[in-house]
């Protein structure tokens, strides 16, 4: 299947370097070197997202909001002959969750890409929905993602190629399918990248955005292996801000595609 990769240079050449950003194993760390943690790994294409930046050489973790998760996914990668270090957390809670990020960056030997996708979707209409469910959703989708940017800013430190990637969609403005509360929690989550990539940049980090517009499924419309090919793409271009992955044709309007990323 043929997917459309649109956004600020979403497919360019990971070998070319422009400076601002060190690209995959670029000044002289090997690859060995390198470690990925991936928060909220999911069950749709998190082991891909894995399986792909293992195949680079990363050392792999995961925090997990539950334990059956994480033995589902080290005994997924285990078949593949993949370890994979990995603490339950839930992140809510800004103090365990700065912990279990800590731990696993440095059991893998050193973090260079850490991945926010962790959701939580409470179905409900805008007129209906308690407010206290936007603010429970909102706690995960957004302020989780704002925790673990601050919990990673130190193991990503000085690091060649340090990179943060947030999981998002693009804007919605008729959700469907009750989908209100992950609409606003999206794009909240947008604005918050826009608003921290600065600050990162002085930082030695780069932020970027990952919109997958679809959902994610074995028989799509976006399938699991191009996801996490989408994600290495988003990492490895030498610049870039927001890496946008839709299916090439629509049979309806952006709108009543589904938020389930």
């Amino acid at each position: 299947m043929s997917s459309s990769r649109t956004g600020a240079n979403a497919a360019v050449d990971p070998a070319a370097d422009d400076g601002a950003g060190m690209a995959a194993g670029t000044a002289g760390e090997e690859p060995s070197g390198r470690g990925l943690v991936v928060v909220g790994p999911g069950a749709s294409f998190g082991v891909e997202l894995l399986r792909r930046f293992g195949r680079e050489g990363f050392a792999l973790g995961v925090v997990t909001r539950s334990a059956e998760t994480l033995g589902r996914i080290r005994a997924e990668l285990a078949a593949q002959e993949l370890t994979v270090s990995g603490l339950v957390a839930d992140v809510t809670d800004a103090a365990g969750l700065t912990r279990a990020i800590e731990r696993v960056s440095t059991e893998i030997g050193g973090l260079t890409v850490l991945v926010y996708n962790a959701k939580i979707s409470i179905r409900g209409a805008a007129l209906s929905m308690a407010p206290s469910t936007l603010t429970d959703t909102f706690a995960v989708n957004v302020t989780g993602a704002l925790a673990t940017v601050q919990a990673g800013i130190g193991p990503l430190a000085e690091r060649p190629g340090a990179t943060i990637l947030l999981t998002s969609t693009s804007p919605r403005t008729a959700p469907v399918a009750g989908r209100f509360a992950l609409a606003v929690g999206k794009s909240g989550l947008t604005a918050l990248a826009e608003a921290l990539r600065p600050v990162l940049a002085m930082r030695g980090v780069r932020l970027r955005t990952v919109l997958l517009d679809g959902r994610v499924a074995p028989d799509g419309p976006l399938r699991p292996g191009e996801v996490a090919e989408h994600y290495w793409q988003a990492y490895a271009a030498p610049r870039g801000d927001v890496f946008r992955l839709a299916p090439v044709r629509r049979d309806t309007s952006v709108a009543q595609l589904p938020l389930e990323v």
